[in-house]
């Protein structure tokens, strides 16, 4: 095996927030890693999650769970300093955490692509680099002042050289996405409509939903009451409303939130009224149909949407050029998908064990 030349060194620091969220996210964070299948027996290395086991292997390259660990957590610092819906926010993290070594794994394997190209666009990559730092850094959060930039990196426990690198290799994985994935830059008639009716809720304002709801706490005043046994009971409840029993009355039986004594019923509900993980939840459901059971944070809930009030349609300019911009992000991201999948396929890859 090749000796450890660590390309993961997200190092977590003090100075300046917005700053490490910049410097340590991940180059792809356009293009998400999809979660890893489970390896099989005869791929899989001896490792322990959390520490220096080694989380995979590439092309004889070894990514530890120290690594590992060490994304999850600039990820986190990064969704901390952009997010402010504690719902959402954990959302994304268990998103994140759950794909991390897979999207470590693929920037090994762009990296290593790029090896061949070393010498020829040193002098490229480390000008855009240093433009990077000068732009974004430097002149934006520092407003020009290097010197106070250099010493809160310093004062962070992070040498220039290490964040040097990190921005140096966020250089090449910008270079080697973009000279790889290549989509056209046009977009049809069909590919446009089929966006624009699967995301048409999100291109009107002011829509609302006459919304039902039944919340059954994970722990309850019961002693004997279980997480599992209350699941079932939401289950239970869930299958007496998909055999037409009554709404209300179940809410004030067993509804525990600020809604059962009104037999759960919310009224009509617009997105702002609700926080933003709620509102993608329950604006996505279909209405005259109970939802499934919902596993969320310390709950299980059943949602129902009895009636639909459609918002007001965005000026048009607006709604076309979002429908642009998504179509485009999605083959983008199919793309990425296609290439890294075929790097994939071409290299090494053993998992080590949780």
């Amino acid at each position: 095996m090749k000796a450890h030349r660590s390309r993961h060194a997200f190092l977590p620091s003090s100075f300046c927030a917005a700053a490490l969220a910049v410097a340590l996210a991940s180059p792809l964070a356009a293009a998400p890693a999809k979660p890893a299948a489970a390896p099989s027996a005869a791929s899989a290395v001896s490792a322990q999650p959390g520490g220096n086991g080694i989380a995979a292997v590439v092309n004889g390259r070894p990514i530890l769970w120290s690594d590992v660990d060490k994304f999850n957590m600039s990820q986190e610092m990064m969704l901390r300093s952009t997010m402010v819906d504690r719902n959402e926010f954990e959302e994304k993290l268990a998103e994140v955490r759950k794909s991390s070594r897979e999207t470590l794994i693929e920037q090994e394997l762009i990296l290593n692509e790029f090896e061949p190209y070393e010498a020829g666009f040193a002098g490229k990559v480390n000008a855009y680099a240093d433009e990077e730092i000068k732009r974004n850094f430097v002149n934006r959060l520092y407003k020009g002042d290097r010197a106070a930039f250099l010493k809160d990196l310093n004062a962070s426990g992070l040498s220039y050289k290490k964040f040097y690198e990190n921005q140096r290799r966020r250089v090449i994985m910008q270079m080697m996405t973009g000279q790889n994935v290549k989509v056209p830059d046009y977009i049809t008639s069909d590919e446009r409509d089929a966006f624009f009716k699967k995301h048409e809720a999100e291109f009107r304002e002011g829509g609302e939903i006459k919304l039902w709801s039944i919340t059954i706490p994970k722990i309850s005043d019961d002693p004997a009451a279980t997480p599992a046994s209350q699941k079932a009971l939401a289950k239970e409840i869930r299958t007496k409303l998909v055999n037409g029993d009554d709404f209300a009355s179940l809410a004030r039986t067993y509804s525990q939130d600020s809604k059962s004594s009104n037999g759960g019923d919310w009224g009509f509900v617009s997105k702002k009224a609700l926080s933003r993980f709620m509102a993608d939840m329950v604006f996505a459901l279909p209405a005259k149909k109970v939802s499934e059971v919902r596993d969320v944070e310390d709950s299980y809930y059943i949602f129902y949407v009895e009636a639909v009030k459609p918002g007001q349609m965005r000026p048009k300019e607006e709604v076309d050029a979002a429908v642009e911009r998504g179509v485009m992000e999605e083959k983008k991201k199919k793309g990425y998908d296609e290439w890294v999948n075929k790097l994939k396929r071409k290299a090494t890859i053993r998992y080590g064990a949780k």
